[in-house]
């Protein structure tokens, strides 16, 4: 078993304490340093839920200082850019979580169900969006078997983890309790790397994205409709992706769209998908955990590619919520 030596910037965050259990349980690295500014000193363990780290929140600095193999960069976009040099230039691999590396040619985009060989090359990862995660994976067997038309049309719902940890009064019980809106409608940020990586499997798609916040901690669910250019059969759709994610650890195909729920995958690391068909129309559903197979559960998929270990190490342990 590989042991490397692992840090982890932006701790103290959602994604971050998830990030700290993860690394505390895997087998094949140690975690060295959990950089929070604003928590510095105080102990890992008080967020971690009883998932012992032994460590305490350090300094940014700190941490850049620890020596480590690879490094895990759950913060904001324009400080992962610094960070992530300052880290590439001691000879440390980088996982970042932030967008501000999803479209640079310098990094490896980090969809390991799609990517895997990339990545385990890779020097510097960007650890796919968690709305990304959900619609690539729901839609690329369509686009590499060159199924549907261009359009690719997306209605997704998020819990409120998904913009971090927040003092806006939009994120207060207040306003978010028996309440569902949209947000960011035709401005989407994650639309950009969604049309990225499905263009990398074949025709570049155009995606629209309407994006919802439910009233829920965590999760993604997203319902996809497309148009496709010739009729097929809901039970055709469903074998195609069941052949097209075979053996893949990290994707669970369902019998139909209905089948598909938060709750079955809120605390594991997977992504449900349900494919159905009347004539040329097509709607998948898929649901995720955004702080898992959305977040930190990916970055450790990612990890394991890069210390070439088998992809679900560190992840066996996890168990739906519900």
């Amino acid at each position: 078993m590989v042991h490397a030596r692992v840090s982890l910037f932006g701790a103290a965050g959602y994604t971050g304490v998830e990030l700290a259990k993860l690394l505390a349980l895997h087998p094949g690295v140690t975690l060295v340093a959990a950089a929070s500014d604003t928590h510095a000193g105080k102990p890992v363990d008080a967020l971690t839920g009883g998932t012992p780290t032994g460590l305490a929140f350090v300094t940014t600095e700190a941490a850049l200082a620890t020596p480590a193999d690879v490094a895990l960069l759950a913060i904001p976009p324009e400080p992962a850019v610094a960070l992530a040099a300052k880290l590439r230039d001691r000879g440390i691999k980088v996982i970042d979580l932030s967008n501000a590396h999803r479209a640079s040619k310098d990094a490896v985009y980090g969809l390991t169900s799609l990517f895997g060989p990339e990545i385990a090359a890779a020097g510097l990862v960007a650890n796919p969006g968690c709305y990304a995660t959900c619609v690539i994976t729901a839609v690329a067997p369509l686009v590499r078997h060159q199924l549907i038309e261009r359009d690719v049309i997306v209605a997704a719902g998020s819990g409120v983890t998904g913009a971090g940890k927040s003092a806006e009064e939009a994120m207060s019980l207040g306003e978010l309790h028996d309440n569902v809106r949209a947000y960011k409608v035709l401005r989407h940020q994650h639309v950009p790397e969604i049309e990225m990586a499905l263009g990398a499997l074949g025709e570049r798609p155009r995606v629209i994205l309407t994006t919802h916040l439910l009233p829920i901690a965590r999760g993604i669910f997203a319902t996809i409709t497309v148009k496709l250019r010739a009729p097929l059969s809901s039970s055709e759709l469903t074998a195609r992706f069941t052949a097209d994610y075979a053996g893949d650890p990290s994707v669970t195909i369902v019998a139909t769209p209905e089948d598909v729920s938060l709750r079955k995958v809120v605390g594991t690391n997977q992504v449900m998908v349900g494919v159905a068909a009347a004539g040329d129309i097509c709607v998948v559903t898929a649901a995720i955990d955004n702080l898992l197979k959305g977040a930190a559960g990916q970055a450790v998929e990612n990890l394991n590619a890069v210390l070439g270990l088998p992809r679900t190490t560190g992840l066996t342990h996890l168990a739906r919520h519900a």
